[in-house]
């Protein structure tokens, strides 16, 4: 299932489903990249001298050629992408809405009056330069859109990197962005179409870059890390004198947003039909390709075999084919890689006991969805190797897993049982124990009772353990500036002005 082929200075995308290619594009090198990185980076002041409001004005602008385009944008995602077109809806939808709303997260980088002893103290924000961006391609819309509207709110250069596999959808952002950009120094922001390994190299490593925000495995995220400490020793020296060294190695802000392992936890006491639809939903949507989605199915032991019943109805209706059909579920898997991940987490599930209630079966370019259900013993095993592969790493395509529990307390240690965290799901009528519960989780995100697949502007990112770095929800603009702090006194005529009280007396 070959998507993206490349030769040394082309790269071909391919519809996923059909096969056809789509797109031809130039293959940028090392020396191309350098040179767009250069070009950003000179822009730099030009960007910095653009106001918050302009800023504003210039996103809002793009939101509304976004909706216009809409139809245009929706397809190319779901030939390139893969996703059913009505979650290409979706990524379209919540890029021109938060853009719209762009204001939202300008206030937060309003310079502001802070509250102070004596004299006056603000709060100014300030961009940091230029931000070399990795992202992958699963969603080729939302997460490319997010990154770059990033940039442009507060003030910084910007040189993105999609996934080789979908690198139209950026682009046509891109183009969308220069038909309405006036006088917004829009030649700032630059796209580079080439390897990965090769962008991840060079914006460790370049003393140009001063940002580095990455999406993606938080293997290659530790890797990164790892590379980025090899480049700061490459750049000790050595002083002429005893115990003497310097390290003219930048330092760089590193923004990861990394893989989830989500659990949801279902309680008793809620409608199960309805809940159950919402979890497939939750698990399901995009092929189970996304970090956000639920991959780990928590149940009350009370409603385990009733509530098993509905989400197998439900996986049972959702419709597989050509992502175009706004009738389709599911979509064809994005890369060989997935699928053949994903056959190997079913195959050693299976081995390690699971029972498989529904899929299981990969039938190019579609894997069937999965549900495999598990008892408590099997997945918090203290041999790491007898644990189901699938409840260890994350499940990035259509195969789930569920468990029973018995109580609260079991809950929260299940859904802690990961090395992951970024996001949570609690299903319960009774919201004090959700609220409960959710303080007990280790993610970065909890949501109760909420509807699948709910993400907006207002939301916060991020994930603890391997699921974020740095660690916690945040909004990425926030760490895309330097807060600086100004106090203000008038220290000169202090004495004076006491002086006078006192004659005044």
């Amino acid at each position: 299932m070959t998507i993206v082929n490349t030769s040394k200075d082309k790269i071909f995308v391919k519809d996923k489903y059909s096969g056809e290619i789509i797109g031809e594009l130039p293959a940028d090198n090392m020396d191309i990249l350098r040179e767009k990185i250069k070009k950003v980076y000179k822009l730099e002041e030009k960007m910095r001298n653009t106001t918050l409001d302009e800023r504003i004005e210039f996103i809002r602008r793009v939101s509304r050629r976004i909706r216009l385009k809409r139809q245009k944008i929706k397809e190319t995602i779901a030939r390139e992408g893969g996703l059913p077109i009505k979650y290409a809806d979706w990524e379209v939808g919540m890029i021109s809405q938060g853009y719209l709303h762009a204001d939202w997260r300008g206030e937060m980088i309003e310079e502001r009056k802070i509250q102070a002893i004596r004299g006056e103290s603000r709060a100014a924000f300030h961009p940091l330069g230029t931000c070399g961006t990795m992202t992958p391609r699963n969603t080729p819309f939302s997460l490319t859109g997010w990154a770059i509207g990033a940039a442009w709110l507060t003030g910084n250069s910007h040189v993105l990197k999609p996934s080789s596999a979908v690198p139209l959808s950026p682009l046509i952002l891109l183009e969308l962005a220069r038909d309405v950009a006036d006088d917004f120094p829009i030649e700032a922001t630059e796209i580079t179409v080439m390897p990965g390994d090769e962008a991840a190299t060079e914006f460790v490593s370049n003393p140009m870059v001063s940002i580095f925000l990455f999406f993606g495995s938080s293997h290659v995220g530790k890797q990164l890390l790892i590379d980025y400490a090899e480049y700061l020793k490459s750049c000790t020296r050595a002083l002429p004198f005893a115990a003497g060294f310097m390290n003219q190695g930048k330092f760089k802000k590193f923004i990861f947003e990394m893989a989830g392992n989500d659990a949801g936890i279902i309680f008793e006491d809620v409608n199960i039909d309805k809940a159950a639809n919402f979890v497939v939903k939750a698990a399901l949507t995009n092929s189970g390709q996304q970090c956000f989605s639920m991959k780990r199915i928590l149940v009350q032991d009370s409603i385990f075999d009733d509530f098993l019943d509905a989400m197998v109805n439900y996986t049972s209706k959702l419709k597989m084919g050509n992502p175009l059909d706004p009738t389709v579920d599911i979509g064809p898997l994005g890369s060989e890689k997935i699928m053949l991940m994903i056959d190997f987490m079913v195959k050693d599930a299976l081995n390690k006991g699971g029972k498989l209630l529904i899929g299981g079966e990969r039938q190019d370019p579609f894997y069937l969805p999965t549900i495999i259900k598990f008892n408590k013993e099997q997945v918090i095993d203290p041999d790491e190797n007898k644990r189901p592969f699938m409840w260890v790493e994350e499940a990035f395509g259509p195969a789930r897993s569920v468990v029973p529990f018995h109580d609260e307390e079991e809950a929260v240690m299940l859904a802690n049982s990961t090395t992951y965290g970024m996001r949570a799901s609690i299903y319960s009528e009774d919201l004090d124990k959700a609220n409960r519960v959710a303080r007990k989780l280790e993610t970065a995100g909890v949501f109760i009772n909420t509807q699948p697949g709910q993400v907006d502007i207002s939301f916060k990112m991020g994930g603890v353990k391997d699921s974020g770095f740095p660690p916690g929800a945040r909004d990425i603009v926030n760490h895309m500036v330097r807060e600086q702090f100004i106090h203000i006194e008038d220290a000169f005529h202090e004495k004076e002005k006491v002086k006078e009280e006192e004659e005044e007396e």
